[in-house]
């Protein structure tokens, strides 16, 4: 791998021969900011030799700046929806979709691994489609979160605080519980999981307990971010903090929304409206 590229020839190769209609290929890298190359015919002996959509976009990946987290991140987004498009074709060969997860493996990557944040924010933003009517801001700051993830800590503890805010705004919304101009989140976080009723009396003490947890974990999030988020401009330089440290706010972020999403699925209906 060339100095300070995060990705590999190795894996931009395997991510190009997932590509096999440029229609699905140009709608998935739009989706992520980036324009599929077109590139000239070539003339070999007297023959003309169109480059095809899995060289296009070889040609378009290894002209990004791989040396960017965001600008990677986004590749490992396209990555993860062409793998997923090319396993749900007939003609798919397994041994393509094994050497793209081997290649990213090596170069530090996992599509689709348990635990991945990147992963949990695409399933989250897939419950949000399905349980709300409007999920734009979560899908905003989903998009944010996905393009970002580990280009800062601070930005991504910024990004999990807002995630939560909107979450519980849309579910108190839903719920028909009034929300002031400008809520304090030690206010928002509870009443969000009280408006569904996570804290149910038929509920078994472990699970109470769970929920007492999870919001307490939400609220760490705000007080993090206050402290190491973006978004406040402080005197003196944030240390002591990783890209460990920003994840792990990212995953109790989706974690808390992900249940919220759920229980408000579970309302009767006329209770979201």
């Amino acid at each position: 791998m060339s100095e300070g590229r995060l990705l590999s020839d190795a894996s931009i190769g395997a991510i190009a021969d997932l590509a096999r209609s440029a229609p699905d290929v140009e709608r998935v890298l739009a989706d992520v900011g980036i324009a599929l190359e077109v590139l000239p015919p070539v003339r070999d002996h007297g023959a003309v030799i169109v480059p095809n959509v899995s060289q296009r976009l070889g040609r378009t990946l290894k002209a990004l700046d791989l040396t960017d987290r965001s600008t990677v991140n986004s590749v490992l987004a396209a990555a993860t929806r062409l793998a997923e498009i090319y396993g749900n074709a007939p003609n798919s060969k397994p041994g393509r979709l094994a050497r793209l997860r081997d290649c990213l493996a090596a170069d530090g990557y996992h599509v689709n691994k348990a635990g991945d944040p990147m992963a949990a924010i695409r399933a989250l933003a897939d419950a949000a489609g399905r349980e709300l009517a409007d999920a734009s801001a979560i899908r905003a700051e989903l998009t944010r979160l996905e393009r970002n993830l580990d280009a800062d800590p601070s930005q991504d503890i910024g990004a999990a605080k807002r995630l939560i805010e909107s979450t519980a705004k849309i579910v108190l919304a839903r719920t028909g519980v009034s929300v002031g101009r400008n809520p304090n989140m030690r206010d928002l976080i509870p009443k969000a999981m009280e408006s569904v009723d996570a804290w149910s009396a038929t509920k078994p003490p472990d699970v109470q307990a769970m929920m007492n947890s999870l919001r307490d974990l939400a609220l760490k999030v705000n007080a993090f971010r206050n402290k190491a988020g973006d978004g406040h401009g402080g005197v003196t330089a944030v240390t002591g903090i990783d890209d460990r440290d920003g994840r792990l706010a990212v995953r109790v972020a989706i974690a808390w929304c992900a249940y919220l999403l759920d229980a408000l699925g579970d309302l009767p209906a006329q209770s979201a409206d």
